[in-house]
């Protein structure tokens, strides 16, 4: 199959997020059991261009120059209207490519509405991957995300991308079910597939990125903040010292500063450990790159991630692979991933009692935390190898355009592909007219701010505007006197001559 993925992320430009990832496994797994399949991306440095990545066609995407012109949207809907940029600048280069050589299938993230265009015009058959929609952003409050216009148009357009497109996957059954409630979708029409991970990279063989020593090595990895449950880490942290003294622990990932406040995450964890005692038990490591990972996983005992969400965390996945245990939280779709008493441990989310008793069981028992990380290396060969999964997507796809041989005719937009981003600048355009309308009628304060701004980027332009309307109430003034003085005189003379026949009479 000619398969087209698109999603604004892939790395290495866009870095390794889950999204990233995912794509990029994927795409390697589909060319691995033969596949064509190309990948527009945006590119970091906002330059168009096409490179080729491991076999791969990447076309990297500029999103400057489209709906610069819409000032009062980016003031009214500064999220949207940077995502809206985004995706047009996706769905251009993807009408490009394939007007020149048509796509079997297409893939993209729900996130952000990537495959809205695709989905709409009905111009290629359109699998939606699940990976955490922006609704759920909103509705959990996740990233500090509020409940405004802005972020729900985005949440509609995501809807509306999975409502019309042929087939849409999730990672895990907890994710699923989550979305079939939210859009009424029927869960029986949702077929679940795995996040794929490279196992020939996360292998338990190779080289160790931390020294070996007498301890025991747990390794958490990801963002510091509350969401990744790393509050309740610090605090198991001395439950468990106080146990088994001889153990370390490394936890990996950028500092945030969304503590209360605003404040950092780090700052936080450090006073916490200060006054528990244990700061010399852990080491923070503010970030690794992607290509290093395997070899801080194959420095670790154990891993933990207790996450208070998280959809199905590639790190987990990647830990897996390396052979070591996880302990992991029942919050969201890591329990799926994990298999409990076999290659880890699941606990309750934000319980700092549960999580030192499970790094407690795993820590005084060799044999049990050994043998789990053999069951993990297997059962990841097994089930979540790229070349498994990207099998499983090609049943998507073939899906997917049965699907599509029935609902092409039913497309919204009916028109020719070409005229779709034509279309909706056109729609942009007349909300943006309008938003300035009702500014500009409403508001002294918005009219001295536009004139203000004219003058500095369109001076001579300005100034001309400007004599114009002082020369047309001139005209009107003028206009006003050559014609009053007459009616004047006119009247002066009507009513003199009204008096003298009124004398006469």
């Amino acid at each position: 199959m000619r398969i087209c993925l698109i999603s604004r992320e892939f790395p290495p430009d866009t870095g390794w997020g889950g999204i990233a990832t995912f794509v990029h496994d994927l795409a390697l797994g589909l060319q691995e059991i033969g596949h064509e399949v190309e990948v527009i991306a945006l590119a970091a440095d906002n330059t168009d261009k096409v490179v080729e990545y491991a076999g791969i066609l990447v076309h990297r995407v500029s999103w400057t120059g489209l709906l610069e012109d819409r000032q009062r949207l980016l003031t009214a809907m500064p999220y949207s209207h940077n995502i809206l940029k985004q995706i047009m600048a996706l769905w251009q280069k993807f009408v490009t490519i394939n007007n020149v050589t048509p796509f079997d299938v297409v893939e993209t993230p729900e996130m952000f509405a990537e495959g809205l265009f695709v989905a709409l015009s009905k111009a290629a058959p359109l699998v939606v991957r699940l990976y955490t929609p922006h609704f759920k952003f909103i509705d959990e409050k996740l990233h500090n995300i509020t409940d405004t216009f802005d972020h729900q148009f985005i949440a509609m357009l995501e809807r509306l991308t999975m409502l019309t497109a042929d087939v849409v996957s999730s990672p895990s059954e907890d994710l699923a079910d989550y979305v079939c409630r939210d859009m009424n979708y029927p869960s029986s029409q949702m077929p679940i597939v795995r996040d794929p991970v490279n196992t020939n990279r996360f292998c338990p063989d190779g080289p160790k990125a931390l020294d070996s020593n007498e301890s025991l090595t747990v390794v958490f990895a990801g963002r510091l903040e509350a969401r990744k449950g790393v509050y309740y880490l610090i605090e198991a942290i001395p439950k468990v010292v106080q146990a088994f003294p001889s153990v370390r622990f490394v936890l990996i990932g950028r500092d945030t500063n969304t503590a209360t406040g605003g404040k950092s995450v780090l700052s936080d964890l450090r006073r916490s450990l200060k006054g528990s005692g244990c700061e010399d038990k852990v080491t923070f490591i503010p970030g690794v790159p992607n290509s290093e990972m395997p070899a801080y996983f194959r420095s670790a005992d154990i891993c933990v991630l207790p996450s208070l969400y998280d959809n199905a965390p590639f790190t987990c996945i990647e830990a897996l692979s390396t052979g070591i245990p996880v302990i992991g939280s029942s919050a969201g779709g890591m329990k799926e991933y994990i298999v409990d008493q076999h290659s880890g441990l699941i606990v309750p989310p934000a319980d700092a009692d549960a999580l030192a008793a499970a790094l407690l069981d795993l820590l005084q028992n060799d044999d049990k935390r050994k043998s789990f990380g053999r069951f993990a290396r297997e059962y990841v060969l097994a089930n979540y190898d790229r070349k498994e999964i990207a099998r499983q997507s090609i049943d998507l796809y073939k899906q997917a355009t049965d699907n599509f041989a029935t609902a092409r005719n039913y497309g919204f937009y009916r028109h020719d592909t070409n005229s779709m981003l034509a279309a909706t600048n056109e729609l942009l355009a007349s909300y943006d007219k309008m938003l300035y309308d009702l500014l500009y009628a409403q508001s002294l304060r918005f009219r001295i701010s536009h004139w203000c701004c004219m003058l500095r980027d369109r001076p001579r332009l300005t100034l001309a505007r400007i004599a114009a309307v002082l020369l047309r109430a001139l005209y009107k003034a003028t206009r006003c006197s050559l014609i009053s003085k007459p009616l004047a005189h006119l009247e002066e003379a009507l009513a003199s001559q009204q008096a003298g026949r009124d004398t006469h009479s």
